[in-house]
């Protein structure tokens, strides 16, 4: 599907050559190499999801109604739908795997309170039989969860609260002004799925951005840095840096824009920032209250080093994890596959070349485990942690030992 828009980013593209008959001999091969390693979901792992979605959206419905009931308010529950729900992250890309999760928002009625979604609403869905795993609430994250199974689907489910007496169906949440009243855990609940949906008007093709970040995904995973918290890219990362090359070449099929993703990232000066819009808003800025990513006015987003800037209003640098260590050892990944592509191109290698694993354990003598444990009820909440600190671990290391840290990100 070729959108042909103003969908070219911030400067105009770099090509705009029609695919040739070997780009389309590229992404044919590209398409049945990547087809070995199950990156895609059957049809009936996606009518499950469609189903755990259903039920999902039932029960939080079921719940802001019990909550109107407390409050006194009448309200047609035959008639009127008072919440809604959404997808983002990968799932909404549609480039999510068989085992991913799906990132889900609730979006609440003003009578729902975060605080009674996190203290009720967990209680509710343990008592559920299709919920198939421990419901886990996570209040006092940066982004309060709840992550819970359902028919076997892991799902993170967010939450906000929006001034309206109910959500209605068609709400557009690029809408600024559905940022109006909303704290800041509720802005950035709501900014996965402001996010996604601006990348998915901000490419020009989305089968090839689709195509080509699956593989950028899959490199990254094969090659031990994809891992946002460990201080490497995660997936709206990766997803941002395809669509900066999906829209300099618009018209490429995705064989030709993954040989071009690797070229243009092994050239990036960083921290030049990678951004698909003009995303500041001053104006907005001032009448909501809310900080955009701008190093021109904060000096903290001048340090940043590989500025990844999310497309929707507020801005932000969803690669602030990055360090110094991290940051040489994925150029180093780009240049090395850069070099691979090109013998693809010549078509002296396969694409599976490509996604060689890492040989990590064989390449260095020394490692360091870290054990974690809790009670079973705990577990996930110290896990997260523990996790979310270990980059701050290695950058304290790094600075008694500059470039003898490695971190991998373990499939």
């Amino acid at each position: 599907m070729f959108v042909n828009g103003a969908n070219n980013g911030i400067t105009p593209p770099i090509s705009m050559a029609v695919p040739t008959s070997t780009d389309h001999q590229m992404t044919t091969s590209l398409t049945d190499t990547l087809r070995q390693w199950n990156l895609y979901e059957g049809a009936e792992g996606s009518l499950r999801r469609e189903n755990a979605l259903e039920l999902v959206g039932d029960w939080v419905e079921h719940w802001a109604q019990a909550e109107a009931t407390k409050r006194g308010l009448l309200i047609d529950g035959a008639t009127t739908r008072l919440t809604q729900l959404r997808t983002f992250g990968s799932y909404r890309l549609g480039v999510h795997s068989p085992e991913a999760d799906i990132d889900t928002l609730c979006l609440a009625p003003r009578h729902c309170s975060r605080l009674g979604f996190f203290s009720s609403f967990p209680s509710f869905l343990k008592q559920q039989s299709q919920v198939t795993a421990a419901v886990h609430a996570i209040p006092d994250a940066y982004v309060p969860v709840i992550k819970l199974e359902v028919l076997g689907v892991a799902i993170d489910l967010l939450f906000v609260t929006l001034d309206v007496a109910s959500v209605p169906e068609d709400i557009n949440v690029l809408d600024t002004n559905t940022l109006t009243d909303v704290d800041e855990p509720g802005v950035r609940s709501l900014n996965g799925c402001r996010v996604a949906e601006m990348i998915l008007q901000l490419v020009p093709n989305i089968d090839q951005f689709r195509l080509t970040l699956v593989a950028v995904k899959h490199w990254a995973r094969m090659r031990g840095i994809y891992s946002n918290v460990l201080g490497f890219l995660g997936g709206v990362n990766w997803a941002i840096l395809v669509a900066r090359v999906c829209q300099l070449y618009p018209h490429s099929l995705a064989g030709t824009l993954l040989t071009k993703f690797f070229r243009v990232y092994h050239q990036w000066i960083w921290p030049n920032p990678i951004l698909l819009n003009n995303v500041m808003d001053d104006d907005a800025d001032q009448l909501l209250g809310l900080t955009s990513w701008n190093p021109k006015v904060y000096p903290r987003d001048r340090l940043h080093l590989m500025p990844i800037i999310t497309p929707a209003y507020p801005a932000m640098n969803s690669s602030y994890n990055v360090m110094d260590s991290t940051l040489r050892l994925m150029q180093a990944e780009f240049r090395q596959a850069a070099t691979v592509c090109v013998d693809i191109e010549l078509q002296s290698l396969p694409w599976e070349e490509l996604f060689v694993e890492s040989n990590f354990f064989d390449r260095w003598e020394h490692f360091l485990r870290i054990d974690i444990s809790s009670h079973a009820s705990q577990f996930t909440a110290w896990f997260g942690w523990v996790e979310c600190r270990l980059r701050s671990f290695f950058g304290r290391y790094e600075d008694i030992s500059p470039g003898n840290i490695r971190p991998h990100a373990c499939r």
